[in-house]
């Protein structure tokens, strides 16, 4: 799985999946639940708490809007690519007025973009932001930008879907409030976990008495109050993935062996080996190095070529997997994913020897 995620899992992560099925209560699965709390927390870099919602990034996204803001407020929301679409059709969804600042074609989202927007719109309440977009393979620089939003008096709420594990981040330095991410990306862990961490600000917002958006299960206030009142023995409102829970432990004790930044130096030298050798075969890449995430990396396709015949190559030749093109760059363009598994050097290698193989193939027909 050479894709943005999912990823594919570790032999130690798979074996955990594998064993047998597991209550999701009692006082040594609450120990278990805090002992990976504590563990996210120390990925985010927060001092705040850690929830494990069940459900993909976009729950833990919707739970955060929804939570901490109310009907008609308004909210800044930064704009480069698919998912920070997604962030806007979230915030929409739930009766926000959506204020976009939108990038340049290709490029992050530059701080005084944003100061412009704050001072167009006095209002606004909040600033979301996608860290790392993986439909382009940028970055977008929330050590910049989530600082002068919370100097103004905004909430900042960060989706780290696709960076937390494997790209820096720090949750409390940077600012903060609200920050999600996922299990099945650079965490290296299976597919269904959204750790979501909520600071102090975060939680004056929740509890300011305003009738927020949120329902019963994506509601922060809710899982706050069953850690609160059944925090030793079921510290969660519903029934949970006992098994995907254990196996994200897993894969966070593994980061942890390594230490998580000689674990997101390995991801790193993957990418950066994905994109040396992509433009050594002719590739041009989507996003300029100084703005490129390191675990991401999108390409265009060469002239003539068929990127959808050449990632269906891939899956039915080698079996490698990439990410195609999104939205207006579907056919255009193909990603490359170098988390989990798939930054494994030798993983990496047989990607682009298979790249240079097909290539070599088109040019002969």
């Amino acid at each position: 799985m050479l894709i943005p995620g999912p990823v594919s899992l570790s032999p130690g992560v798979r074996a955990e999946m594998g064993g047998p099925a597991r209550a999701h209560y009692g006082e040594d699965w609450a120990e278990r639940y805090r002992r990976l709390a504590s563990a996210l927390a120390g990925v985010f870099r927060t001092q705040g708490e850690v929830f494990c919602l069940f459900g993909p990034g976009t729950a833990g996204l919707e739970a955060c809007l929804a939570s901490a803001l109310a009907p008609g407020d308004e909210i800044l929301v930064g704009v480069n690519g698919l998912f920070g679409e997604r962030l806007v059709a979230i915030a929409r969804a739930l009766g926000l007025r959506v204020h976009v600042v939108k990038a340049e074609d290709r490029r992050p989202v530059r701080p005084e973009a944003l100061e412009r927007a704050i001072g167009e719109h006095p209002r606004a309440r909040a600033l979301a932001m996608v860290h790392h977009e993986t439909s382009l393979g940028l970055l977008n620089p929330i050590a910049d930008l989530c600082p002068i939003a919370s100097e103004r008096g905004l909430l900042t709420i960060v989706d780290a879907v696709s960076s937390l594990g494997g790209v820096r981040l720090e949750m409390d330095a940077w600012k903060i409030d609200l920050c999600v991410g996922v299990s099945n990306k650079c965490l290296g862990g299976p597919i269904g976990l959204a750790p979501v961490a909520v600071g102090p600000r975060a939680w004056e917002a929740i509890d300011d008495g305003r009738p927020k958006a949120a329902g019963w299960y994506l509601n922060l206030a809710t899982w706050r109050r069953f850690s609160r009142q059944w925090g030793s023995w079921h510290p969660h409102p519903t029934t949970m993935p006992a098994q995907a829970l254990d196996a994200l432990a897993v894969a966070l004790e593994e980061i942890g062996a390594v230490g998580l930044e000689a674990h997101q130096a390995r991801l790193a030298a993957a990418g950066a080996r994905v994109r040396e050798g992509l433009r050594e075969l002719g590739f041009e890449l989507v996003v300029a190095d100084r703005d490129a995430s390191p675990v991401t990396i999108a390409a265009w396709g060469l002239p003539g070529m068929d990127v959808d015949d050449y990632l269906a190559w891939l899956r039915r030749e080698r079996r490698l997997r990439l990410g195609g093109g999104l939205g207006e760059l579907a056919g255009r363009i193909f990603r490359v994913g170098t988390m989990g598994e798939g930054a494994r050097p030798g993983v990496v290698d047989a990607y682009l020897n298979a790249t240079a193989e097909y290539l070599e193939r088109m040019r002969r027909r």
